[in-house]
């Protein structure tokens, strides 16, 4: 059985993921895709400093 540590890391993996994908379906253009690519290298970037 998982504990609650365990729980809240896969809700937050679970909710991050719809996150991503609600903001994929919202591009309507490659640039809106480009920007949508630069914001989360951008995240990704910042997560490693």
């Amino acid at each position: 059985m998982p504990n609650s540590a365990e729980t809240i890391e896969n809700l937050a993996r679970k909710l991050e993921r719809v996150r991503i994908l609600n903001d994929l379906k919202d591009c309507k253009s490659l640039e809106e895709f480009q920007a949508l690519v630069q914001k989360y290298e951008n995240l990704c970037n910042d997560d490693t400093k």
